[in-house]
């Protein structure tokens, strides 16, 4: 491959000052400035759009996260009251039996009582 002559090197600078002044003078314009603006108002906008999404959504788990926090709690205390209403219906229950065998013991000690003071009236009867 041969080297660039200066001539050459000399027309490829003309040519790329040429598309430099061209490329300026197109992006100069008023029509290009307008785009720039719209997208830039486009992008503001979006950006606002995505920060409020954002907030509404670190929002909405905030109460969500909350919810969830009261309704463990809302179980925790009916589970506890439940615990609580089994283990005085389990108390009253060991407690009816327990009076249970204690009248049984008494209604027994009573009938015996009873069945010794009538056969001492037959023993007194008689002996009369």
């Amino acid at each position: 491959m041969s080297a660039f002559t200066p001539d050459q090197w000399l027309v490829l600078l003309l040519v790329f000052l040429l598309g430099l002044f061209l490329g300026l003078a197109l992006m100069a314009s008023p029509k290009w400035k307008r785009r720039y603006r719209e997208e830039v108002a486009r992008r503001e906008a979006i950006e606002a759009d995505n920060a409020e999404l954002r907030r509404a959504a670190d929002e909405k788990d905030s109460l969500r996260h909350a919810a969830a926090r009261d309704e463990e709690r809302r179980r925790g205390a009916v589970e506890a009251e439940r615990d609580a209403a089994e283990e005085r219906a389990a108390e009253a229950t060991r407690e009816r039996r327990i009076s249970g065998v204690a009248d049984r013991r008494v209604a027994e000690e009573d009938r015996r009582i009873v069945e010794e003071d009538a056969a001492r009236r037959r023993d007194t009867d008689d002996r009369i």
